[in-house]
């Protein structure tokens, strides 16, 4: 049986479909795992397309969609450090249309993006965020061996009620020297 859904890089001329989709996301109520209110997202398309470029090129960086027919459905990125003392760091975020939610989707954005990671020459932390709130995605997360690292509390505010956000990561070993903090 085929996959009702295909993950792929994205391309240029997925900009819209990925604008659309962030907008859904932030249009949902209630509100999903996300700080961003509907009207703070409205970057032009081209903006988007440039930064899939730019992504593509990148060392430690990724930007992966899935796709149902010609819809998106999904996105995954990683933001790669900029700094020689960084650059080994990339900073995920996925989003998932909620008719696609516990379908698999996220899951194998996730089973792609460590996949990368792990073939890469250079990233070794992959970090996320998450609403400490957000029990599904934190269990995805743990699924994939992100481990909890913290919390920052009250960083963001919907209405009157301050939200925590759940500090994760997960080290990839690859026979190199890291110096502990249990070490110092």
């Amino acid at each position: 049986m085929t996959s009702p859904f295909l993950v792929r890089h994205a391309i240029p001329r997925d900009a819209e479909g990925y604008i659309t989709l962030i907008k859904a996301i932030l249009r949902e109520q209630p509100l999903v795992d996300t700080p961003y209110a509907p009207d703070e997202f409205d970057p032009p398309t081209e903006r988007i397309a440039e930064r899939i470029v730019d992504v593509a090129l990148s060392y430690n960086s990724l930007f992966l969609v899935a796709q149902s027919g010609a819809h998106i459905i999904a996105a995954l990125t990683c933001a790669g450090g900029s700094f020689a003392a960084d650059s080994h760091m990339t900073a995920l975020g996925v989003y998932v249309e909620q008719a696609w939610r516990d379908r698999g989707v996220g899951s194998a954005l996730m089973r792609d993006a460590m996949a990368w990671a792990h073939a890469s020459p250079v990233v070794r932390r992959v970090e996320l965020e998450v609403f400490s709130d957000n029990r599904r995605a934190i269990h995805v997360y743990e699924k994939f061996g992100f481990v909890r690292e913290g919390v920052k509390r009250g960083l963001y505010r919907r209405g009157d009620v301050f939200c925590d956000m759940l500090m994760m990561a997960r080290w990839l070993e690859k026979n190199e020297s890291r110096i502990d903090s249990a070490d110092r």
